[in-house]
């Protein structure tokens, strides 16, 4: 019985030694994260998501919802993009841009299907 105890705690031991013997691993980080340039449209996301709504009919009410912090989507294609800024929204900024084009850097990243420039500056 005492050898046997021996050989199992010998064993549980040198798998833990294994596991510290491996490189440490970010589980949580996105590996396909990059920094990159996207144009598109500013669109409020909770009237686009709704009911479609973009471009200059709906641009007095995007520049509203987005100014009063609903959430801020790039429309570039057919894709489209939450909006963050640097680890905050980025609302009162993109708000006078609402139903432009723009072109916005940042760490795009997706989730589930989700999309996101995080830490986003529009580009000049």
């Amino acid at each position: 019985m005492r050898n046997r105890l021996i050989l199992g705690t010998s064993a549980v031991v040198l798998g833990l030694g294994a596991l510290l013997a491996l490189p440490a691993i970010n589980f949580g980080a996105d590996s396909d994260a990059a920094t990159k340039s996207v144009t598109g449209e500013i669109v409020d996301l909770m009237c686009y998501l709704d009911h479609g709504a973009k471009g200059e009919k709906h641009k007095g009410c995007a520049e509203k919802c987005i100014k009063s912090g609903g959430p801020v989507g790039l429309l570039s294609g057919d894709d489209l993009y939450l909006v963050i800024g640097d680890h905050k929204p980025i609302n009162d900024e993109l708000s006078a841009k609402a139903a432009q084009t723009v072109t916005l850097k940042g760490k795009v990243v997706e989730k589930h299907g989700m999309k996101m420039i995080e830490n986003a500056e529009l580009e000049k």
